[in-house]
């Protein structure tokens, strides 16, 4: 079973290094695709020789096994150093060719000192297990301590800058990949940890077994496939994502129903279709249904300025509120206060004076993923916030009064 789930990783490794080679050699292509060509090539290679059938084959080889364990060690450490390289090819601004440079012959360094330990180690093959002199157990496991922690050194590097670039995106396909990604470094980081499993084996007996054990195979497993699917994320923009993005739009139409109904019962204008097709679009519609059920919203709203009441932001601000997004809150607010206004006939722009700063509601600039995300936000908040529902309160209070 071990077997099987060493080749499929490193299969699913190397075919997916192959595809990113292909895609680095277009016409000004991003140089984390070279990069990620190079970490797939190294980890799927490595793996491939890590195999327990390959291991097992190489050691009745005479003098073949030991250097085939060192170049396999090699290799995941250049792999490692390929995931710096790519956290720097996707950080902004871009650094300039001395990181990059500097980067390389760090993990140069590792590389020679990785080598250095082995030969000092003096290692030897014994039954599938490698095993060193008593006076070298020391250099062992500096070998392993030193490869965990570069690994670990290279992913926090990757994790860091790929976290920091999904935030900068728009919602979509591409952020869902690099959140991917961002999940296949943190299952890498564990996996690179389990070589210190090792240290005390090497410490206490000098020896340790070779080929990857049930759990390494499994996290390799998970993340090769996390790291294939974030990079790929792409093709979810082709007709492979249609399924995906219908579903999104289908659900994100009914998450904005709540605010859509309470402008409609007072705006009904603003309504561009009242067929109870538009009403209960299947998923087939839904991404149209989605759009057209943002303009309405967008257009309620431009119809409610004469209601926007001044007092909403010093009112909010002055409220404790356990909301991540507070000017989604403030949004909400707003257009609760301006429907109680419009309710009781009561337009704000005759009375406010210059002074007043009236909160104008966001304009999302990008796509209509972007803009639906974010009202969605102010919908959670128009129906659930504390603050929104004294808000509320204070302004129908003041009407009665």
């Amino acid at each position: 079973m071990t077997d099987l789930i060493s080749v499929l990783a490193a299969a699913v490794f190397l075919v997916f290094g192959v595809d990113r080679l292909v895609r680095s050699r277009a016409a000004e292509a991003d140089p984390a695709q070279r990069y990620l060509a190079g970490l797939a090539g190294c980890m799927g290679t490595a793996m491939l020789f890590n195999a327990p059938a390959v291991v097992g084959t190489l050691s009745g080889e005479a003098g073949l096994d030991t250097p085939v364990l060192l170049i396999t060690h090699e290799l995941k450490t250049a792999g490692l150093g390929f995931l710096v390289l790519v956290g720097l090819a996707v950080k902004s601004p871009p650094p300039g060719p001395r990181s990059v440079r500097r980067q390389i012959a760090l993990n140069g360094a590792v590389l020679i000192a990785s080598a250095a330990l082995f030969g000092v180690a003096d290692i030897a093959m014994v039954d599938d297990e490698l095993t060193v002199p008593d006076g070298h157990r020391w250099a062992l496991a500096g070998y392993n301590v030193l490869f965990a922690l570069y690994g670990c050194w290279c992913l926090l590097v990757l994790t860091r800058e790929l976290a920091r670039h999904a935030r900068r995106m728009s919602p979509g396909p591409l952020r869902a990949g690099l959140r991917l990604m961002v999940l296949s470094a943190v299952f890498g980081a564990v996996w690179t940890l389990w070589a210190l499993a090792d240290v005390p084996a090497d410490l206490r007996e000098g020896r340790q077994g070779v080929g990857e054990d049930a759990v390494s195979a499994s996290l390799s497993v998970i993340t090769a496939v996390l790291a294939t699917a974030g990079a790929s994320a792409s093709l979810l923009e082709g007709p492979l994502g249609t399924p995906v993005r219908r579903l999104r739009a289908f659900r994100r139409f009914r998450a904005l129903e709540p605010l859509w109904s309470a402008l409609h019962a007072q705006l009904p204008q603003i309504a561009l279709d009242e067929s109870a097709a538009a009403r209960r679009p299947g998923l087939r519609g839904a991404e149209f249904a989605l759009y057209r059920r943002v303009i309405e919203i967008r257009d309620g709203y431009l119809a409610l300025r004469p209601y926007f009441d001044a007092g909403v932001p010093g009112w909010t601000s002055q409220t404790a509120d356990l909301a991540r997004d507070r000017r989604a809150v403030l949004e909400a607010a707003m257009i609760a206060a301006a429907l109680e206004n419009l309710r009781a006939g009561q337009r704000q722009d005759g009375v406010r004076r210059e002074r007043d700063a009236v909160h104008v509601p966001s304009v999302v600039v990008g796509t209509v993923e972007s803009e639906s995300e974010w009202l969605v936000g102010v919908c959670a908040a128009f129906t659930s916030s504390p603050v929104v529902a004294r808000v509320r309160s204070r302004v129908r209070s003041a009407r009665a009064g």
